[in-house]
């Protein structure tokens, strides 16, 4: 399905490749004029939030009387502008993006027709869904090059697909309290137009969006009767375009470094503390995540019993636990 959506995609936004864009040929098989080949590569699990990604190529060609080489470049520069952080659904092809240029591009790849139309009320979660991918242009596969058996010069791009695997939008999970907070202080920080997710990427998503997930959480010893336990968060900051997603970063470190606490992450616990905050401009916003912050939780230890006669019981110094990118 993957495969044939994004050959629609091709033909769709880009029609002189309409009947032009097809699987690998046999080896038999020479091809004239222009086109676009589209193959698969290996598939891997890349994280929890991100999914599973999987690695397309896909080869303009063109031979002489087609322009060559030039033609080639053109059709290479159109492929990246369609495809590049394009949010597609596996039922038609279009987009679903609600942006209109892409954060790394100033060639427009979305229109009217495939915008988002999700409502305020429905953005503070956003639905998961097995429906869609994300697709993100990795660079060329390797250098021009005159293809004997094609009969044509040919260049191959990579891409990488991302997509969650099959039922996990049946089971998204119960995210925690806290995560909900920051999910709700994100967007009444940054506004209705803004989606926030929690947890992982939904497959169908819109630009501007927020992720928050749970890295990884920390246990210290405070003092006898009580212990700290420190949490990391990460949020996945994707705007509309660059200057967008630096100016909500922006927002969202300053607003949460002057926060006190989040609300108590559990019926009879105590507010937890917002630690520390940093913002990674550098980071990659989709993988890994551009903001970081802390909260610390400080919880009491259960008190002996008098007279039980036991011993009381050992204390653990110290227990990590992280969520790799």
């Amino acid at each position: 399905m993957i495969r044939e959506v994004i050959k629609k995609r091709l033909e769709t936004k880009i029609p002189e490749l309409v009947g032009n864009v097809q699987d690998l040929p046999s080896v038999l098989q020479s091809l004239t004029g222009f086109g676009v080949i589209v193959t698969f590569g290996e598939e891997i699990r890349k994280n929890d939030w991100a999914g599973y990604r999987r690695i397309v190529k896909i080869w303009p060609y063109a031979d002489l009387a087609a322009g060559g080489f030039s033609r080639v470049e053109e059709l290479a520069e159109k492929i990246e502008a369609v495809l590049h952080e394009a949010v597609l659904d596996e039922t038609t092809g279009s987009a679903l993006r609600s942006d209109t240029a892409s954060t790394h591009s100033t060639a427009p790849i979305s229109d009217e027709a495939e915008a988002s139309s999700m409502t305020s009320s429905e953005q503070a979660h956003m639905p998961i869904s097995d429906r869609a991918f994300t697709c993100v242009y990795l660079g060329s596969a390797d250098g021009d090059r005159i293809d004997a058996a094609l009969g044509g010069m040919i260049r191959g791009l990579r891409f990488a697909v991302y997509r969650q695997p099959a039922g996990s939008a049946a089971d998204p999970g119960q995210a925690s309290a806290e995560l909900h907070a920051l999910a709700a202080l994100t967007s009444a920080l940054l506004g209705a137009d803004w989606q926030i997710a929690v947890d992982r990427w939904p497959s169908a998503y819109a630009r501007p969006c927020v992720l928050w997930r749970l890295v990884g959480s920390r246990k210290f010893t405070a003092k006898p009767s009580a212990y700290d336990v420190r949490r990391t968060y990460a949020a996945h900051v994707l705007g509309r375009t660059a200057a967008e997603e630096r100016e909500a970063l922006s927002a969202l470190a300053e607003r949460l470094s002057t926060a006190q606490r989040l609300g108590p992450p559990a019926p009879g616990r105590r507010a937890a503390a917002i630690a520390d905050v940093v913002a990674d401009l550098e980071a990659d916003g989709f993988l890994k995540g551009q903001l970081r912050l802390d909260v610390l939780e400080r919880i009491g230890l259960p008190g002996e019993q008098p007279g039980s006669g036991e011993a009381p019981p050992v204390l653990i110094g110290r227990v990590g636990l992280k969520q790799a990118d």
